[in-house]
């Protein structure tokens, strides 16, 4: 039975207790579906669609009404709930470190991929879970239909945020059984899942990419395939060993240049995460209330790293 001709509510159910308590539907397809996951959004990433700072934080009115239908009907609606919690459920995959097998936090910053890498839209396939999640457990249609006629939704703190969705993260990923999927597409890079961002995340990734894959039968030495990539202008790097040198000594080089430009507390959080130590324990020995504070400080530290190396590369460059 298709899912048009399946008996039953095809939305949320809420009972209106200020309406003679009257059924409301509200349908999966609308974009009204969506309000419950609005509401939990930091007030920094409402920002990003500033039309929405002055929507009412009331429901009371915005549910009964279609005085602001106009607005939850507008495509830039959809693109701020989706794009912001399918940003903040990215953060919290965990992908195997090839080199030594255990999961750790995608590397480099989140512009540094593609909108076609398999991950990022597994990050968006989320999303009508998360909703459903919020409805079966306490942030419902229903919560929101039973708010007084004044009463406000205050916004949420990154903190806050970022636990909910990191929670419901890890919870849809092995209910869903994704983890399996999240490690092929991992394993499987291509060039195409890298953005054109200016991030040492492709370069780096394309000095270990297998070339010899497009020459399948056909056996070259590694000095033959530089030459070839040399002569032909080629558009992708090939594993030079020059190259590989270089690399690694101007990245032992920068290394050291942007450690000197951290907080002591910054490179403290640094040291005790390559010892192993886990996002919570950091917290409680550098002095975070959450480890989801913590989460955001090394995602800061990474994102200014890539930025110095960027600039570093390009200095560098210059000098040809």
């Amino acid at each position: 039975m298709s899912e048009q001709n399946r008996p039953g509510p095809k939305g949320f159910i809420a009972v209106d207790p200020y309406n003679k308590g009257s059924i409301v539907e509200i349908p999966l397809e609308s974009n009204k579906s969506w309000l419950t996951l609005f509401y939990a959004l930091p007030e920094d990433l409402v920002a990003k669609a500033t039309a929405y700072l002055d929507f009412p934080r009331c429901p009371y009115e915005v549910l009964r009404t279609d005085k602001y239908d106009k607005l939850i009907n507008d495509d830039m609606f959809l693109l701020l709930v989706w794009d912001c919690t399918a940003w903040a459920v990215w953060q919290y995959f965990e992908v195997p470190n090839l080199k030594t097998g255990e999961y750790q936090e995608i590397p480099s910053a989140a512009s540094s991929y593609s909108g076609d890498f398999p991950i990022w839209r597994l990050s968006y396939l989320a999303l009508p879970y998360i909703r459903l999640k919020l409805e079966n457990h306490g942030f419902s249609f229903q919560s929101l239909f039973n708010m007084p006629q004044n009463m406000s939704i205050p916004y949420l703190s990154y903190d806050h945020f970022g636990n909910l969705i990191g929670n419901l993260t890890t919870i849809i990923v092995e209910e869903q059984n994704w983890q399996p999927i999240i490690d092929e597409a991992w394993r499987n890079r291509s060039p195409a899942d890298f953005s054109d961002y200016k991030s040492r995340a492709k370069p780096n990734f394309m000095r270990s990419w297998d070339h010899g894959r497009t020459k399948v039968g056909k056996s070259l030495s590694l000095d033959a395939l530089a030459e070839q990539a040399r002569e032909a202008s080629a558009l992708f790097d090939v594993p030079d060993p020059l190259a590989e040198f270089e690399s690694r000594v101007m990245d032992s080089v920068m290394i050291e240049e942007f450690k000197a430009s951290l907080s002591e507390q910054d490179m403290q959080i640094l040291k005790l995460k390559s010892l192993g130590f886990t996002f919570e324990e950091i917290a409680s020995k550098v002095g975070f209330k959450t480890h989801s504070a913590v989460v955001k400080r090394f995602k800061k530290i990474t994102d200014q790293y890539e930025e110095f190396v960027s600039k570093q590369y390009e200095k560098y460059l210059e000098t040809f």
